[in-house]
């Protein structure tokens, strides 16, 4: 008999795994909550303007190619677009920088803004390497709360001789300042930790992997928008005889003497299981276990407060793709988020207007328009009350670098703030990420993805290891994967 598989949550981590499972003789089930598939990497559609409401960005696109090939699935529809430039960032002194996407342009960023022709970045990156190096061949590939096989012992220590000694153990601010002087520069490279929902004052070092990837290895866009991903899973998903269920809320995963048994959903139903996979937030589970809520005193990522606008008309061209309006008080910024739990007085803004790369994605003449600022994560908090205040300070920021969207150019609006992510995400606070990266604990020690207690209760997904992001969530659902055959399958 096939065993049965049921997997709570859509989002591309549960999706994934279903992937790998349905291709390998599982029955699989798979159980959404709310009423469309992909979880946060999901779709607004109105009036002619098509939105991907999450991720907006693809790194690692191998990653994806690889998914798709080991379980057979056709991908050649999805054309993965490399987008050059990748970004430009405007700043408060009213400079502009086109990140560059070259190893000559890159030479002559740091000609003319770095006081040491740049041999600072070029450490950085060269450690970087290392770290990337390093984590493909053991981080990504193993899970640090299991006991390791032999196999990956053997590739751990052959390893070794990738391990950075210097610049990647410490704070990320304080070993980017070391190495980087243009205020600019230091501020683009402050950036990337929010990746991962974390303040580039208070994560490590290590998260410097993420510029080196960009650099090396490109920002890409998919056609028609990052949720053709999640339709062409879906797609190959129904082909195998998996079954979807929307609109399906979990109200119980059931267990019992310590082995896992099923789920309750919200109408009653049981449905019965071998193997309960939980893609969503790795720490709420107690409550669907009927147990105690974990003490958890680690701190929660940040959430985000998102415009989805659809214009009447262009905006200029000198708008991209992707286009950062920095605060003037970066440091200011990240402690009125972290520290005193508000949203900032002066937000970072992120514009992601995907009809300058995908005219499909707009009517003819229109623009669709992904705004974004971060913001705390703070349970309970009413932000729909301050929702005036909350496009007064990031319109206000995007018009002081030059950006400008007029009241009357609007015709589609949807916003979400971190109230709407916690309840249609179940994220307490409408934390995106989980718990925030500032330890090494809660960089590389995330939630275990085999529950301790209960057999045959898994994790996958970004709160989970190895940690947020789209090619990070597929190596979630491998590693899980993994985990499963060799406790329910191999034991």
């Amino acid at each position: 008999m096939k065993k049965r598989l049921i997997i709570v949550g859509s989002g591309l981590g549960g999706l994934s795994l279903a992937l790998r499972a349905s291709s390998n003789d599982w029955e699989v089930s798979i159980l959404e909550r709310n009423d469309t598939l992909g979880g946060k990497l999901n779709i607004f559609e109105q009036n002619g303007f098509r939105f991907d409401t999450g991720p907006s960005l693809i790194t690692l696109p191998q990653v994806f190619a690889e998914l798709f090939e080991q379980c057979g699935v056709e991908h050649e529809h999805l054309r993965f677009r490399h987008l050059v430039p990748l970004t430009q960032y405007r700043f408060a002194n009213d400079e502009q920088i086109t990140y560059p996407d070259t190893l000559p342009a890159t030479a002559a960023l740091l000609e003319r803004i770095e006081a040491d022709r740049g041999r600072g970045y070029w450490q950085l990156m060269a450690t970087a390497a290392k770290l990337f190096e390093l984590s493909s061949r053991t981080f990504f590939e193993s899970v640090p709360t299991e006991i390791p096989s032999r196999e990956q012992v053997q590739m751990l220590l052959h390893s070794l001789r990738w391990l950075p000694l210097r610049n990647a153990w410490g704070n990320y601010a304080r070993t980017v300042d070391r190495h980087i002087t243009s205020p600019q520069l230091r501020q683009i490279f402050y950036r990337y930790p929010t990746y991962v929902g974390s303040s580039p004052y208070r994560a490590p070092a290590t998260f410097l992997v993420i510029p080196y990837l960009e650099a090396a290895f490109g920002g890409w866009y998919v056609e028609g928008g990052l949720y053709r991903i999640v339709e062409t899973i879906v797609a190959a998903l129904e082909q195998r005889g998996v079954r979807t269920y929307t609109s399906a809320p979990v109200t119980a995963i059931l267990h019992r003497n310590g082995k896992v048994e099923g789920v309750r959903l919200a109408t009653g139903d049981v449905l019965e299981g071998d193997v309960v996979v939980f893609n969503g937030d790795a720490t709420t589970v107690n409550a669907l276990l009927g147990m105690p809520a974990q003490p958890n005193k680690a701190e929660r990522s940040m959430s985000g407060v998102i415009y989805l606008l659809g214009l009447r008309r262009r905006l200029p061209t000198d708008v991209h793709h992707h286009t950062i309006a920095f605060s003037s008080d970066y440091r200011r910024e990240f402690d009125q988020i972290f520290e005193q739990r508000q949203f900032p007085d002066e937000p970072t803004v992120y514009v992601n207007v995907t009809s300058k790369t995908d005219p499909t994605t707009a009517p003819q003449g229109c623009e669709t328009v992904f705004v974004m600022a971060n913001a705390p994560a703070v349970e309970g908090k009413r932000w729909e009350q301050e929702m005036s205040m909350l496009w007064e300070r990031i319109n206000g920021v995007l018009e002081r670098r030059g950006i400008t969207i007029a009241e009357s150019d609007v015709v589609v609006r949807s916003v979400w703030t971190p109230e709407r992510f916690e309840r249609t995400y179940a994220m307490p606070g409408g934390a995106i990420y989980g718990l925030a990266s500032h330890s090494y604990r809660t960089a590389f020690l995330r939630p275990t993805m085999r529950h301790r207690r209960i057999k045959g209760l898994y994790f996958v997904g970004g709160s989970t290891h190895p940690g947020g992001g789209t090619p990070m969530v597929i190596l979630s659902s491998k590693l899980a994967y993994n985990l499963i055959l060799r406790y329910e399958v191999d034991s």
